[in-house]
């Protein structure tokens, strides 16, 4: 054939392939998800718009009053792709991959990289949370291995919540900082206008919390008296709140909902096999502060003990090469070359993740839910 036509692939893969959780006398499960979706007439785009880091809330090194950070360990990782071309010549390509980035809890340092010479690539920042490693090519010959790997150095921190929690309040809607409104609303899978919602929220507020604090910890609380752990295929919060089950995306997305109800910022944190939210309040010199709770799994409120490199922290992103917003920055590739044969593949792609120490765990981890047993979250033991 001499017809040509565009190849394109989103892949949605690692971050939450698998969600697993322990909980206090409940059976622990694990969680296989995974999307992928091809067509033949789209062509993907790249920009290289630059964002204005004010965008990316949160990233602020100061802990101050708010997130206590200790017991600091530092990783060596890998993240990239590896390229597997059909028998067509391929052109115009153009992959990404999310790439850690640094947060309070998390440093990030690139040590040293794998990339092929005919291939170009630089780091895209997205407002509301998340990085790309964008890679071109002019050309890919056909029946080619090329493999992109850059190691890092990541240094990931437990987080405490601070000592005197009363200081804190919500910030005002009106007068909010612009960049808060990504997270606050609506997002994929998250609707936050759902009645079931709503009447939640009220319900809690006209408890009379005494405090931020403890409003946030009711809504935390509700989650997890409410809706009980089940692993399963992603679905709308509404969904899960009509069964009451969910598992840590749906628990996570349903505590995010009912923060934002209440006019409170709240984000989805993603980091391989499993996702937590992050609340947002103001200390009492109207400083804004992020802070972590497991929605799944061990009660932790405020706080969070787990190594795992975080991915990104959003669930509402504007992807140049996606038309609708997208919940999590996926795996991405496009390219163009004729049409494939009847029985032949197509190209193929290998997102690369390689945690490093934590990497035996991981695969532990993906075992005990391909066999359906009961997995503990991925991380280290308490210091």
């Amino acid at each position: 054939m001499n017809r040509r036509v565009v190849i394109l692939f989103a892949l949605f893969l690692a971050p939450v392939a698998v969600c697993s959780i322990g909980r206090t006398q409940e059976p622990s499960e694990s969680n296989t998800k995974s999307k992928t979706k091809s067509a033949t007439s789209a062509k993907g785009r790249s920009t290289t718009k630059k964002v204005d880091p004010n965008v990316v809330v949160g990233r602020v090194l100061d802990s101050t009053n708010g997130i206590q950070l200790f017991a600091p360990q530092s990783m060596t990782m890998q993240f990239g792709m590896k390229f597997n071309s059909n028998q067509n010549y391929c052109t115009n390509i153009l992959a990404t991959i999310p790439f850690p980035m640094d947060w309070p809890e998390q440093k990030v340092t690139v040590v040293s990289n794998q990339i092929p010479d005919q291939m170009a690539t630089q780091f895209r920042d997205l407002p509301a949370g998340a990085r790309q490693l964008v890679m071109k090519m002019a050309a890919m010959p056909p029946n080619t291995l090329l493999d992109l790997v850059v190691q890092v150095q990541i240094e990931k921190s437990f987080i405490n919540p601070p000592p005197d929690t009363s200081i804190f309040r919500i910030p005002n809607p009106k007068t909010m900082p612009k960049e808060l409104k990504w997270y606050m609303g609506s997002s994929p899978y998250i609707d936050a206008e759902l009645s079931d919602i709503r009447k939640a929220a009220k319900k809690i507020e006209d408890s009379k919390p005494e405090n931020a604090w403890q409003h946030v910890e009711r809504i935390y609380d509700w989650v997890r008296e409410n809706i009980q752990y089940r692993s399963g295929g992603i679905r709308q919060i509404k969904e899960a709140l009509k069964d009451k089950q969910g598992d840590c995306e749906e628990m996570t997305g349903i505590f995010v909902a009912l923060c934002r109800a209440s006019d409170i910022p709240a984000r989805c944190v993603w980091i391989p096999e499993h996702c937590y939210p992050e609340f947002y309040l103001e200390d009492e010199d109207g400083n804004g502060h992020w802070f972590p709770c497991q929605a799944a799994g061990d009660r932790q409120f405020g706080q969070m003990h787990d190594y795992r490199p975080i991915l990104q922290k959003g669930d509402r992103f504007k992807v140049p090469e996606e038309q609708a917003m997208q919940r999590y920055v996926a795996h991405f590739l496009s390219c163009k070359q004729r049409a494939v044969i009847p029985g032949a593949r197509d190209m193929e792609v290998e997102p690369v993740l390689d945690l490093g120490p934590l990497q035996a765990q991981l695969n532990a981890l993906r075992q005990n839910a391909a066999q359906g047993q009961n997995a503990s979250p991925v991380g280290a033991p308490n210091p």
